[in-house]
């Protein structure tokens, strides 16, 4: 009928109020208690102001840097993605690979086949795709 959360909760209710829990106070007394009563309002005014303060702004601040970088970083994936696909497209849409291959068969057979097992041609295309890619993301940022 009830969930586990619920029993959780009813326990958890049950223990704190069958339970006594003690809170210690000062009391003060007198011109010298309000002297303590307020000294005491003052150095928890100045803890507040100096101690949690600077570590909430520091908090803050790292949280803000955090997602900056986080942004950051994910805009430049993003950016690196469509490069990519527009530096492949600019290679294809130049025919340098074509080119390339109408120049290799002007070689002799043994330099064109030893070319194509350490696969040199596929090397080139990744290095042109990378050049493009690069050339494609300074026009970008």
């Amino acid at each position: 009928m009830f969930n586990k959360g619920f029993y959780l909760s009813f326990s958890f209710f049950i223990l704190f109020y069958l339970f006594p829990y003690i809170a210690y106070a000062d009391t003060y007394q007198d011109a010298a208690g309000t002297s303590q009563m307020l000294a005491d309002n003052i150095s928890l005014f100045w803890k507040f102001l100096f101690d949690d303060t600077p570590t909430l702004w520091h908090r803050f601040w790292s949280w803000a840097v955090k997602w900056y970088v986080k942004a950051k970083l994910f805009a430049y994936l993003e950016a690196l993605k469509f490069s990519w696909i527009v530096g492949k497209e600019i290679i294809i849409d130049l025919n340098i690979m074509s080119q390339i291959t109408a120049q290799i068969s002007a070689l002799p057979q043994d330099v064109r086949q030893a070319f194509v097992d350490m696969r040199l041609f596929d090397g080139l295309n990744l290095l042109l795709n990378a050049y493009m890619t690069r050339f494609v993301m300074r026009t970008i940022f």
